[in-house]
């Protein structure tokens, strides 16, 4: 005979099942329960990420940080004891003071011409090539100025430091004699037999309210909770959308410098480097030395780790908006392998009164128009619905439209990891174009309307497949986009 408690049991789940086969739901199998059960776990996901970015995350970002886990901790190297096929780069991008005087129209747009303001980029990293002694395993830090020649200074891998996963160790990285924090950089660069540089760079820049990229449990920054994924071939984050600046950096012309290492094919973007900087109402110069004054101008950071960079993207930045300051835009648009397919990821972001608003395949973003030329970039897209409307409230779905001039805008070639075997001008980059933005609140309502200055654009590969497959494509991949 069956004890009681067993038959009691029995009898209440014979109960249960005759209640869910009249409610119909004995048609689920466990596998359905299973999907279910994960397509909820995901929307509680997205929703405790929106949840996180719309309230006051500081106090939650500063309890993951403590952690040690470096996925919470973006801007710290992200390597760890790799040594072959790897790469990890900061973008460091400085733009001297706006003349305040100056309002953007228009007809700027059109209008490329030197308005006396310089802007340059500043990339510290490594690279490990494809075997463990491999001689292309190197430390560097390039320098471009206002787009027009690179400068690429070739370290040793042991000239290369780090801050640790501590949460309670503050970001750092050192290359060289060179050294770069969440505070500020100083930079002391000077060409070496080999590097590809005919300058020297020396300087200390102080960087104030920076404002970076939220991160919390399921969302890591600019990748969202796609950062978790293990097999990504790049991972890229947003360190800073915009930031004071303050001090000063010298360029000086080397004298029996190196200028080698394969300039050969980077020499294709290079052109004299004095000359991009010796109009600027912000410098002054000798016969030998150019001072770039940074006092009041803007800043941004951004990074890159992986394995190598995608085939194909479209990346542009921005946060030098005359009418509006701390203003800051940024897109980027790749293809991204998952299990031997290619699928049109994208993350974008602008950054407007202390606010986010997200437009990126893993919030729900949509593009409702994009075109690629010769001599313009156009996009439109529409930001997820979520609730709240979104991360900058608004009642809906935000809105926004960019159009990037490329016309007569000086590009130069930047080096970049090439086959997991060496790093080689490989990538065109421009610093002064110019993006004519309107941000619309979920209502229709003109957030922004403005024209960004001394913008970085990239168009590499065969932007043509991007174009076609973005999601909000008639024809487009639907399930990449669901």
């Amino acid at each position: 005979m069956e004890p009681r408690s067993n038959v009691v049991v029995g009898e209440a789940s014979r109960k249960r099942r005759i209640a869910r086969k009249r409610r119909g739901e004995d048609r689920m199998s466990p596998s359905f329960d299973c999907v279910r059960i994960i397509v909820a776990a995901t929307s509680m996901m997205m929703t405790a990420r929106v949840v996180v970015s719309i309230g006051n995350s500081s106090r939650q970002e500063e309890i993951l940080r403590s952690t040690g886990l470096l996925k919470f901790q973006p801007d710290k190297y992200q390597g760890g004891a790799r040594r072959t096929r790897y790469f990890e780069g900061w973008y460091y991008k400085f733009v001297t003071s706006l003349d305040n005087n100056r309002t953007a129209s228009m007809h700027d747009i059109n209008d490329n011409d030197d308005d006396g303001v310089t802007s340059m980029a500043v990339v510290p990293g490594i690279f490990y090539g494809d075997a463990h002694d491999s001689n292309e395993s190197h430390a560097f830090v390039f320098v471009t100025v206002n787009g027009e020649r690179q400068h690429y200074y070739r370290f040793d891998v042991s000239e290369f430091s780090y801050a640790s996963a501590r949460g309670d160790e503050e970001f750092h990285v050192r290359v060289g004699d060179s050294r770069f924090s969440n505070g500020g950089a100083s930079v002391d660069l000077r060409p070496r037999a080999g590097d590809d540089a005919d300058v020297a760079f020396r300087g200390e820049l102080t960087f104030a309210n920076a404002s970076p990229w939220p991160v919390s449990l399921t969302g890591l920054g600019a990748m969202g909770p796609v950062g978790w994924l293990p097999f990504l071939e790049c991972t890229h984050g947003v360190l800073s959308f915009d930031h004071e600046l303050g001090g000063s950096l010298t360029m000086t012309p080397a004298v029996g410098g190196g200028c080698d290492a394969g300039g050969g094919e980077g020499g294709e973007g290079s052109s004299s480097s004095s000359s991009s900087s010796s109009s600027s109402s912000s410098s002054s110069s000798s016969s030998t030395t150019t001072v770039i004054t940074f006092d009041n101008g803007r800043g941004y950071t951004e990074k890159d780790f992986g394995r190598s960079f995608p085939s194909m993207w479209v990346w542009l930045q921005t946060n030098s908006f005359p009418l509006h300051p701390g203003t800051s835009l940024f897109v980027s648009v790749a293809r991204v392998p998952v299990l031997g397919f290619g699928i049109p990821g994208f993350t974008a972001a602008v950054w407007h009164d202390s606010t986010l608003f997200p437009f990126a395949t893993w919030s729900g973003a949509t593009f409702e128009d994009m075109r690629v030329s010769d001599d313009e970039v156009f996009i439109a897209m529409r930001g997820g619905r979520r609730p709240g409307g979104g991360v900058g409230g608004g009642g809906g779905r935000h809105r926004v439209e960019i159009t990037v001039d490329r016309r007569n805008v000086p590009e130069v070639l930047l080096y970049a990891p090439v086959n997991f075997t060496r790093m080689m001008p490989h990538v065109r980059e421009a610093l002064r174009a110019r993006v004519h933005m309107r941000l619309f609140d979920g209502r229709g309502n003109v957030l922004v309307d403005d024209v960004g200055l001394h913008a970085g654009l990239e168009v590499h590969g065969n932007v043509r497949w991007l174009v076609d497959n973005v999601c909000g494509r008639e024809g487009a991949n639907k399930f990449v986009c669901l």
